[in-house]
Order: structure tokens, then C-alpha cells, then sequence
């Protein structure tokens, strides 16, 4: 396994890490699907333990996910396999639902201090090394910060960190110079983060996780156009509407993608892998994974040699431009 630094925290960090995300399983936010069906805890389980074994030492987890299922199987994965000291475990806050299943929005510091306390008990531990806002926006920035430092002073976080996509939100976090860590989509299908997120990162040692390299499956090579999903998979909310239209524009573009793969003696699953570590700014990336089989495979393509100029020319030619 190949180790980056991790931001200003002195921490040594996998730069394949694992998004816990499908350990949750399938639930159901709004109406409309927001999970991973075909999950067992089992296999879960044996993916975690096989990420230990190959060096894997980010794990990357929510209250959300599978409405704290994800940490619960995480935590009592780490527990019996010994939970080594150098394994660092990332949460997130923010989101909960209400009683007829609607997605809520938890904002409140109170709120964050509560949530901190369950997700410890769901995740078998008395510290957590990352935690991390959830809302994609906020307007009560400063209660996440407050509720961050007050349980960094009880000593329940080592460090905290934002997940957005939006360079503002980053900005508003790191008002008070104190924020350790950004979580961001970032693959060849998304490279927003390359504009305005990355380099900020960058310029302020804050480290930068790179979350979907794989765009959800969509670079792994073997989706068409007449993709089918179960009904109880996120995924299937892309056949729906103007959803349709950018996936199939997505696919279009991996199928130029493809033809650079082929080129270079790789696997489209491959050349995204290579895409993302290759920015030496990314300090680790979390593909999620339902499967041993799926992980090894990311960890595979995540141990291959960078990619050159010649071949970062190639993809920005098929590219041109960072997607919107």
C-alpha cells in the first residue's frame, strides 16, 4: 500500500481508503431510493477485514448510511479484528430523517453534540479521528464549528472537516483556520473540485479526500444506455428525467475514455483510479464497495504507476473541459 500525508494532522493515510456508504444497505429517503441493495453484514464484514489486510487504514462512514447500520457493522468489524491504533475512522453529521421517512436537516450544535455521542456507541469507540459536516450547504456554519470544538475540547474528535462540492461552504468552514479536511466528488466524469477546492487545499494544507472515483460505477466500463438498476438502488434515480440525458452523456464520454484505456494497456476502472491519485493534492480516495472481490480490485488499481503527461494530454484532449 502507498501512504500520503493527511493534511496538518501528522497522520500517514492509505491513498485507497474505503467509503463505508454500502455497508448501510438500501433505505429510503423523500420517496425515492438513497442506498445500496444486495448488502449482508457478512460480506461487509469481510471486506473490512480484507481492507485491514491489504494495508487500507481511512475508513469513511456516516449516520446516515443505512441510518447508522454502516457503523454499527464498521465498528464491530474493527472491534473484533483488533481495532490496530493506525486505522483511522471518518464520520459525518447533519442528516437524519423523521418519522415518515423524510430526509432532515440537523443544523443545530446541540443536535451535532448528540449525534457525536450515538455515533460513538454505534461505532464502538471513545474517539472519533475525523468528523465531518454532511450538508452538502449550510447557513449555520458556525454552529458546526462550535459543536466541533467543544467536542474536540471533551476530547470525542481529533479533527473535523466538511463534505461539499461547493468552494464557498469550504470557505465558510475554514473561517477560523481550523479546519483539517475537505470531502469532495472528484473523478474523470467531475473536475469541479479542480478549479477552485483543490488548489485552495493545496495552498492551506487542509487534506482533500476524493469521494465517487468511479462516478458511482459509471466508470467502471460495463454500463449502457439501457442500464437497469433495482428499484431500491440510488442509481436507478438516473433513468429518470433530465437524469437520463447526463447519464447517457456520461456514457458517451466513457466510451471516448475507453478508447485512451485501450490505448495504454488499461481498464477504463483502471484509468479513473490512476486519474484521481495521480493529483498529488488528493491525500486518499474512498471508492465505495459492496464486495472483497470490488475492493481488491481498487486496490489493484490504485498501487499502478501514475499517469504521464502523454496520457493526462490524451484525457484532457477527450475531455477539454472540467465538468460543470
Amino acid at each position: 500500500m502507498i501512504y500520503r500525508a493527511f493534511g496538518k494532522t501528522g497522520w500517514r493515510v492509505s491513498q485507497v481508503g474505503v467509503g463505508c456508504w454500502q455497508f448501510g444497505g438500501a433505505i429510503t429517503v423523500d420517496g425515492k431510493p438513497d442506498g445500496w441493495p444486495n448488502v449482508s453484514d457478512e460480506e461487509s464484514a469481510a471486506t473490512i477485514q480484507r481492507a485491514v489486510e491489504l494495508g487500507i487504514n481511512f475508513f469513511d462512514t456516516s449516520d446516515m448510511y443505512g441510518w447508522g447500520r454502516s457503523e454499527e457493522v464498521l465498528g464491530r468489524t474493527l472491534k473484533k479484528i483488533g481495532h490496530p491504533d493506525r486505522i483511522h475512522i471518518a464520520t459525518k453529521v447533519g442528516f437524519w430523517h423523521d418519522d415518515r421517512g423524510g430526509r432532515t436537516f440537523n443544523e443545530s450544535k446541540d443536535y451535532i453534540l448528540r449525534a457525536c455521542d450515538a455515533s460513538l456507541r454505534r461505532l464502538q469507540i471513545d474517539h472519533i479521528d475525523l468528523y465531518q459536516c454532511h450538508l452538502w450547504r449550510t447557513e449555520r456554519w458556525t454552529e458546526f464549528l462550535d459543536a466541533f470544538e467543544t467536542l474536540q475540547q471533551q476530547g470525542k474528535i481529533g479533527f473535523y472537516g466538511v463534505s461539499t462540492n461547493d468552494f464557498d461552504i469550504v470557505e465558510r468552514f475554514d473561517e477560523r483556520k481550523k479546519l483539517t479536511a475537505v470531502q469532495s466528488r472528484y473523478s474523470l466524469l467531475n473536475r469541479k473540485a479542480e478549479r477552485e477546492i483543490l488548489p485552495y487545499c493545496r495552498g492551506r494544507g487542509i487534506a482533500f479526500i476524493a469521494r465517487t472515483p468511479f462516478a458511482r460505477g459509471r466508470l467502471s466500463g460495463r454500463m449502457t444506455k439501457d442500464q437497469k438498476f433495482d428499484a431500491d438502488d440510488i442509481r436507478s434515480n438516473w433513468l429518470e428525467g433530465g437524469e437520463r440525458e447526463k447519464f447517457e452523456r456520461d456514457l458517451d464520454t466513457v466510451d471516448r475514455l475507453k478508447l485512451i484505456a485501450e490505448k495504454y494497456d488499461l481498464t477504463v476502472a483502471e484509468l479513473a483510479m490512476k486519474f484521481v491519485v495521480t493529483n498529488p493534492v488528493v491525500s486518499t480516495t474512498i471508492p465505495g464497495t459492496r464486495s472483497r472481490t470490488q475492493l481488491e480490485q481498487n486496490v489493484a488499481a490504485g498501487l499502478l504507476s501514475p499517469l504521464t503527461h502523454e496520457e493526462l494530454a490524451a484525457i484532457d484532449h477527450v475531455l477539454v473541459q472540467p465538468s460543470p
